[in-house]
This record gives structure tokens, sequence and C-alpha cells, in this order.
């Protein structure tokens, strides 16, 4: 069991020392996810923004052809109105005067509020293909130093664990699994004590676990933290 403690305490030390690597290989596709997420909402807003647009646009071809027939009623009416041969139909062609007066005066009103609409969401429109764009620069930027970063961390994670599977090879299956399962949840799953005190949890150890630990008979657990745990002079001999 000795020499299975020590192969688990270096193999802990090689894991240990990738761990930072570990960290950083799964944060860089989790970065890359948010940039891509945030590029296709401004994708989403700027083709939203596009469809306001163009309806907007086609709203102020509407009103301007509604605005022209309704000029052309009132050249019409006052045509009328200086036709008229009686009382009656002067009253009557005055009237259609008046109601294409008030239909050219609300069209012009809302040719003006679309107008200005158009205006803020064209300054609106350019601002977010602006944003678009640099995100997308942002992203490009990324995905391709974080290639570099990736290769370059695999390699420094390759040269730390060389020999891994060696040291694992000298271990049984059922140590292995155990420590695999605890180093999981817990950083520093296997840690070396000296003295009667656990390392990492700082609590105090059982006098006779104390003594079990240095003859290395078998695997043991800080009852506390439930950690691994191997006397320093265990590795040392």
């Amino acid at each position: 069991m000795r020499e299975e403690l020590v192969a688990l305490a270096k193999l802990a030390e090689m894991d240990d020392s990738a761990r930072d690597i570990d960290a950083e290989l799964e944060r860089i596709p989790k970065r890359l996810q948010e940039l891509r997420t945030g590029v296709q909402m401004l994708e989403s807003l700027l083709a939203q923004e596009r469809r306001q647009l163009a309806e907007a646009e086609q709203l102020k071809a509407q009103q301007s052809s509604e605005l022209k027939e309704r000029g052309e009623g009132l050249q019409r009416a006052r045509k009328k109105v200086a036709q008229a041969s009686s009382i009656r139909e002067a009253d009557a062609a005055e009237r259609e005067v008046e109601a294409n007066r008030r239909a050219i005066k609300e069209r012009e009103e809302e040719l003006g509020r679309i107008a200005d609409a158009i205006e803020a969401k064209t300054a609106s429109l350019a601002e977010r293909e602006k944003d678009f764009e640099e995100a997308r620069g942002v992203l490009a930027s990324e995905e391709e130093s974080s290639a570099a970063r990736v290769a370059e961390l695999e390699q420094e994670r390759g040269k730390l664990l060389n020999g891994r599977d060696e040291l694992a090879a000298k271990i049984s299956t059922q140590v292995i699994k155990r420590y695999e399962r605890l180093r999981k949840g817990l950083p520093n799953a296997v840690v070396i004590i000296n003295d009667s005190t656990c390392t990492a949890c700082r609590m105090a150890l059982p006098p006779q676990l104390t003594i079990e630990l240095q003859r290395a008979d078998e695997l043991h657990q800080c009852p506390h933290c439930r950690r691994i745990i191997i006397h320093k002079t265990v590795i040392e001999d």
C-alpha cells in the first residue's frame, strides 16, 4: 500500500499543478460563448430595427400617396366651388374643400412624425451597426487568440502531466475512483501531513489515526474535510 500511496501523492501533485490550467481551459469556451451570444443578440436587434425602418419608410410612402390624392381632391373641389350653379352646390363643394384641407393637414402632420421617427431610427440603426461590427471584431480576435492560448495551455498541461498514466497504473482502481470523485468537489483532494493536524482544514486528527497514517497500511481520509491524507514520512522513505 505504501508504494500506492506514494504514487497517489505524486499523481495528486501533478493534478494540483495543472488545476489552474484546467480552470482556464474551462473558462475560454464559456467566454467565447458569451461573446457569440452577445453578437447574436446584436444581430437580432439589428434585423428588428431594419424591419422597423423599412415599415416606417413604407408608411411614409403610403401617407405621401394619400397626401397627393387629397391634394388632387382639393383641386377638384375648388373647381366645383368655382363652377357651382347654386348655393347648394357651392356649400357642398365648400364642405368637400374643407374635408380635403383637414385630411391634408393630418397627412402632413403624420408625415412629419414619420420623418422624425425615420431620422431617429436611422441614427439608432447606424449605432447598432457600429456596435455589431465592433462585437464581431472582438469575437473574431478573441477566437483567434483563444485558439492560440488553448494550444499553449494544452502543451503546458501535457508537460505537467507527463508520466501521469504510469503513476495511475500503480494505483488500484478503487483508490483512483475515490480520488477522482473527491477532486471533483475539493481542491487539493490529497494532502500531506507532518503532525497530527490536517494541513487542509487545520483540524486535529485522532492520535490513533496519526499512527496508522505512518504505517501506510491503508488509505485514510480526514474525518473532518474528507480529503485523502498521507503522512509526510511515507513519501520521504
